[in-house]
């Protein structure tokens, strides 16, 4: 068991209705994926704690910029290395687009989202986890020079070499998220707030005071807790809408197709064509 491991056990024995940021985030999953869904795992890399999610479907999809990590991932059926930004999956494919640890690493949130709102199916949801910049632990991750934070997560939290990627807080607050995903056609369902003290808690006396602080989070600074679990909607009547601009444009000089666009469809090798193909 890990030092992080064995105070979130203690933590449970103080507060025996708490649940960790994952165990959460993958109830959460869990709850909105059936034999038949299409699942998009955005920034996969190589974790596997979705496994027990991920047996329930075949349709499981990943993407990932680290082609390392990708490759050791043993529960995504279908993996490609590539960005969110640049989705190499038609429109109004997905069921779920999922995404743990990876807004924070969002250079540009608005057009991600953008991205992700096209591959969902109307009525798709966009599930994430990420940390909230207004809590304690972000605050002392930014005053620590980016070199170390490889090294540290691994001597401190124990992951693996070269699980430290650059960070930007570009969409991690309550009023950020809400502000870049409304506009976008996305409807608010769920966006929770979760506190963890086992972040510093590298001996009991440091525990100890980080407990104290998750209590007076609790009680005054609830907006401040360390996790943002958040499940939007991609509106119905949004889509309808898009489907009623597509049609209106093909009637046009110029021909579109409502599933890929040509510039897109130019961009993907037959591969992935053909594998999109198969489970559509």
């Amino acid at each position: 068991m890990s030092r992080q491991d064995y105070y979130k056990e203690k933590y449970r024995q103080l507060k025996p209705d708490w649940q960790d940021c994952l165990q959460r985030y993958i109830s959460t999953v869990d709850s909105l994926v059936y034999s038949n869904s299409k699942i998009l795992d955005i920034g996969c890399g190589h974790g596997d704690f979705m496994k027990p999610v991920y047996q329930k479907t075949d349709f499981t999809f990943g993407i990932d910029p680290d082609k390392r990590s990708l490759d050791k991932n043993q529960i995504i059926k279908n993996k490609f290395s590539g960005t969110v930004e640049s989705l190499p999956f038609p429109d109004n494919f997905f069921d779920l687009a999922v995404s743990a640890f990876v807004l924070e690493h969002l250079e540009n949130p608005t057009k991600a989202f953008k991205e992700i709102y096209r591959v969902l199916k109307p009525g798709g949801k966009a599930i994430f986890l990420t940390p909230n910049v207004w809590n304690y632990n972000v605050w002392i991750i930014r005053l620590i020079p980016e070199k170390f934070h490889d090294f540290l997560t691994r001597k401190l939290y124990n992951r693996q070499e070269h699980d430290a990627f650059s960070k930007f807080y570009r969409i991690n607050s309550v009023k950020k998220i809400r502000h870049t995903l409304a506009p976008l056609g996305f409807k608010e369902i769920d966006l929770l707030l979760n506190g963890d003290p086992t972040y510093i808690s590298f001996n009991n006396i440091l525990f100890k005071f980080s407990c104290f602080l998750e209590s007076i989070l609790d009680r005054w600074f609830k907006s401040a807790k360390v996790h943002l679990i958040g499940v939007y909607e991609k509106k119905k009547e949004f889509a309808a809408k898009e489907k009623l601009e597509i049609v209106n444009f093909r009637g046009g000089a110029a021909h579109f197709c409502p599933a890929v666009s040509e510039p897109r469809k130019a961009r993907r090798g037959n591969s992935v064509r053909a594998i999109l193909r198969i489970h559509r």
